[in-house]
Formats: structure tokens, C-alpha cells, sequence
């Protein structure tokens, strides 16, 4: 790898911070990672963003899912909907994603929240709702897509930009991961269950009548969100004219991992040499990136 910036936080975790992320499930690490990772990422981004085919375009998997949604609606300021756009794994390929993954502040981090001995790299993924997007993002579980198992898996939210409830800033249920439940994997545009997957559907929480304890943070690049796999979260669209909402989402697992092959649930390549119980240790497709 290239020259890049310091692999050190701008700062201290602190012990309440460390609390929230064990009892809520969720923490919000403002102004914790140097912004030139963040340019480094935006640039590598624009890059990709020039090969439509490493990108999903989940607002056109929304609509079919969904006859009922226009995803072309338009936007009070007359705009034409934007898409949802994701894409997965660009650690493997991109040499500024994998320093990301694996160099930046975020693994060291990572395993202070744990309290993790070993943090492995399971994937990254990019999330862009352009302006105007009308797709939600549904409430959904991480572990269930998640061929592991284990109390030591999290997601670290990267935003590249600013991010509110108005360009659809993410939405947490508190303490949901307390539930040690796991629920069945939906299509993440839609509350409909992956076929063939086992286990529970997961409630439609937007329209249950129970008062939710939710919470949702404002934040700016630089700023950090992680969230225990368990933690139940969802977004909202990006109502905004002109402001951009980009995030890079990495995932880890650390001291007592295994892995859960999970029926239904898309694999990875690696995964089909994998069995239910092993445990997770230094391999190519999930490195070791700490201890």
C-alpha cells in the first residue's frame, strides 16, 4: 500500500462512549477520523462511480419489488427522483478502500468497543442516496446478511458527507440488539423476507403503534456511527434538491467469531468452503486487520 494518513484516532474513546455503543446498541464518535481519509475515499469514489456496473441500483429493485412506489416521483422542487445506488467489497478491489478497512483509525477503534482482542475485516459497502431519492431504506438486522456469528461484530457509518433526517440520515432502534434475536434478512428497500431464509420476519417497525425508542444522529465527515449487528436500523430518503448522501459501511468481527451459514442468504465465494461452527481466523476474504 501507498502513503496514507495516520492509523491513529483524532481522539480518545470515551468511557460514556464506550457505554452508549454496549447499552444502546449504537454510537455516534464525532470528529473522530482524519477528513483526509475521507478525500481520499471521495476521490476513489467518484472514480467508481464512472463504472455503473460495480453499483446496484436498489431504487429500480425498490419499484419492482414495489408496483405501488413511483421511484421517478418528483420532488417539491420539481426535481426527477435520484437513485439509491450500493455497492459491496470494494475493499478487494481498490487500494484506498482496503487502507480504509484495514489501516485507518477504524479497526483500532472498533476493537476498544468490543473490548476484542482481534478485529477481521468482513466487508465493506457503499450506500449513495442521490438528491431527490424517494427510497427507504427497511428497517433490517446486519447479522441476518451475515454468514458469522458471535457478541463481537459491529458496522462502523462512515458518512462523506452531511448528513441529517433530510437527506436520510439512519434511524436506531435502542438496545433492539439486547433481544439477541435474529430475524429473517428482508430486501432491504422492502419489509419482505429474502426467500428461502429461516427464521422470523422482522415486524414492520415504521408501522407499528407501540412507542419505538429510536434515536438518529446529524453528522459530518469525519464523524464515525457504529452499530452492534444486532441493532435493528433503517433510513429514511434523501428529500433534499441538491445535497448528496454517500457512506461507506465496513464491517467486523473479533474474539470468539464463527461462522453461521445462513440458508437464503446470499454467499460469498469463500463462504462455500466454509462450515457452521468454525471458527473465524486470518484468511484472505476476512483478514485479520487488529491483534
Amino acid at each position: 500500500m501507498g502513503s496514507f494518513p495516520s492509523s491513529d484516532p483524532l481522539r480518545s474513546i470515551t468511557q460514556a462512549e464506550i457505554s452508549s455503543f454496549l447499552l444502546d446498541g449504537v454510537v455516534h464518535l464525532p470528529e473522530i477520523v482524519n477528513k483526509d481519509w475521507l478525500d481520499l475515499i471521495d476521490s476513489a469514489l467518484k472514480l467508481m462511480l464512472t463504472e455503473p456496473e460495480m453499483f446496484a441500483d436498489l431504487t429500480a429493485l425498490g419499484s419492482d419489488l414495489n408496483k405501488t412506489q413511483d421511484s421517478t416521483v418528483l420532488t417539491d422542487g420539481g426535481i426527477k427522483g435520484g437513485r439509491f445506488l450500493s455497492g459491496v467489497d470494494h475493499w478487494k478491489e481498490d487500494e484506498i478502500f482496503a487502507a480504509f478497512a484495514k489501516i485507518s483509525p477504524l479497526p483500532s477503534i472498533v476493537a476498544e468497543l468490543m473490548n476484542s482482542e482481534k478485529v477481521y475485516l468482513y466487508e465493506d459497502s457503499v450506500l449513495i442516496k442521490e438528491p431527490g431519492t424517494a427510497e427507504r431504506t427497511a428497517f433490517h438486522q446486519d447479522l441476518s446478511y451475515f454468514h458469522i456469528e458471535g457478541e463481537n461484530i459491529c458496522t462502523v457509518w462512515a458518512p462523506l458527507d452531511d448528513v441529517d433526517s433530510e437527506t436520510g440520515g439512519v434511524v436506531y432502534l435502542r438496545s433492539s440488539h439486547k433481544s439477541n434475536k435474529v430475524f429473517k434478512p428482508n430486501w432491504f428497500v422492502v419489509n419482505e423476507s429474502l426467500p428461502g431464509t429461516e427464521g422470523t420476519d422482522l415486524p414492520d417497525i415504521e408501522m407499528s403503534d407501540e412507542k419505538l425508542d429510536l434515536i438518529q444522529f446529524n453528522t459530518k465527515p469525519g464523524d464515525l456511527v457504529v452499530h452492534h449487528a444486532l441493532t435493528l436500523h433503517g433510513a429514511g430518503g434523501n428529500s433534499s434538491v441538491s445535497k448528496q448522501r454517500r457512506a461507506v459501511s465496513v464491517r467486523y468481527c473479533g474474539d470468539d467469531s464463527t461462522y453461521k451459514i445462513r440458508p437464503g442468504t446470499p454467499k460469498k465465494l469463500h463462504h462455500e468452503n466454509m462450515r457452521t461452527g468454525e471458527p473465524v481466523v486470518d484468511h484472505p476474504d476476512c483478514p485479520l486487520v487488529w491483534g
